[in-house]
């Protein structure tokens, strides 16, 4: 876990970072009331931290065909490590999965899956989910409708 000291324009900075990854140094700058320099070179300081991992282009899902978006929790047989890790190395290169969680409670792992419509989830079901290793129990959950999507939420970067 990473613990730094950042001040106003910092958190600043990854606020409208967060929101809008193609920001120029200029367009930061003015947000935040800094010169465009002044911002880039803040900006390079946060990547070096590592407190910017990254920059993606958030995709239109649905607009590409992806319209289904299932969540799966799964129960594993046992909680041995040589099960844990097999589960997840199989779940790492399954193609149809967005994201995975380890849980605490009652289920062990949820799974964010991405598919085109119910036909395909089956696929995916009968292709992808029952082969992976080590599951003793699986529950779909389907998306109706998405309310909120944000990758970082507000109070995150927020001042304390």
């Amino acid at each position: 876990m990473i613990s730094v000291s950042l001040d106003a324009f910092d958190l600043a900075i990854l606020e409208r970072l967060s929101a809008e990854g193609r920001a120029t140094q200029a367009e930061l700058g003015e947000a935040i009331n800094l010169s465009g320099p002044a911002a880039g070179r803040r900006q390079r300081l946060l990547e070096e931290r590592g407190l910017i991992k990254g920059y993606q282009a958030v995709l239109n899902l649905p607009a590409l065909g992806f319209g289904t978006t299932v969540m799966v929790l799964v129960q594993l047989e046992r909680q041995s490590s040589e099960t844990i890790t097999h589960f997840e190395e199989a779940v790492k290169i399954s193609p149809s999965v967005a994201s995975c969680h380890l849980l605490s409670g009652g289920e062990d792992y949820l799974l964010i899956l991405l598919a085109r419509d119910l036909q395909d989830f089956e696929r995916i079901h009968r292709q992808e989910l029952t082969k992976l290793p080590g599951v003793s129990r699986m529950q779909s959950l389907f998306g109706l409708r998405e309310v909120v999507a944000r990758r970082v939420p507000p109070a995150a970067l927020k001042c304390s």
